[in-house]
């Protein structure tokens, strides 16, 4: 790979964004014929990183995977602990209430994410962030804890995390209104967000205690809708330090 930063922040092709589409649709087409086969899953997920990061490694991406790895696979780790929702293949390990390929699915789509927000209409006005912490990424840092905190306590009263999500997002919104490509960002979300979880749903990879629409409780949706600006802006963060670190 030849590509420099020269101190300029990364921007995703057009290729770059499809091509690592094209690996979380292959992902998801293997998850839903083999979500219950976990030793082979977990095999064909080794396979599909290794030639993912041998085909199409763009400076930095290793990071976004391992953020993903780490915090979309926490994420997912605590909620189980916590009761939320539960995976119904056989896990690896007994002690893990999860198969060991679904983190490393979290760090592909942690990777994807990463060439969709910092593509054309997603990209924003400006491509370095001028402060580390703004009243925006207060609010979400704020919420996000918010949000983990209710739904550990709710995931099993219907109708009522849903409610506290929506009310606090309204008021998330108000106190400090998205701009333009976030706005973008988070309704394209609200179509991705649910079609993500309707296909991990139909493949009988997890039940949640809650769904009311195709499986999913509300609460989710609302989630997916927010937690979205929240990552465009650390992951902002994360390459503007890239950017600098390149020059």
């Amino acid at each position: 790979m030849t590509e420099s930063y020269k101190n300029k922040a990364y921007q995703a092709s057009g290729k770059d964004l499809f091509s690592e589409a094209a690996v979380l649709l292959l992902s998801a087409g293997f998850i839903y014929f083999l979500a219950h086969k976990t030793y082979v899953m977990s095999a064909v997920m080794a396979a599909i990183i290794i030639l993912r990061f041998a085909l199409l490694n763009r400076r930095g991406d290793y990071i976004f995977f391992l953020i993903g790895l780490v915090a979309g696979g926490g994420n997912d780790l605590l909620s189980m602990f916590k009761g939320v929702y539960a995976y119904l293949p056989p896990h690896d390990f007994t002690d893990l209430p999860i198969p060991v390929w679904m983190l490393f699915f979290w760090g592909e789509i942690f990777v994807f994410f990463r060439k969709l927000m910092r593509s054309g209409p997603f990209l924003g006005e400006s491509r370095h962030v001028g402060k580390l912490i703004d009243l925006p990424l207060a609010l979400d840092l704020v919420v996000v804890v918010t949000y983990r905190l209710i739904i550990y306590r709710t995931a099993s009263h219907p109708w009522h995390p849903d409610a506290l999500f929506a009310v606090i997002l309204i008021v998330r919104l108000l106190l400090a209104p998205p701009k333009s490509h976030e706005r973008r960002l988070m309704l394209l979300m609200l179509f991705l967000g649910p079609l993500y979880e309707i296909m991990l749903i139909a493949s009988r990879l997890y039940h949640y205690q809650t769904g009311v629409v195709l499986g999913m409780p509300v609460w989710l949706i609302i989630y997916w809708v927010f937690v979205v600006r929240f990552l465009k802006a650390v992951f902002d963060r994360v390459e503007n330090f890239l950017a600098g670190a390149g020059s």
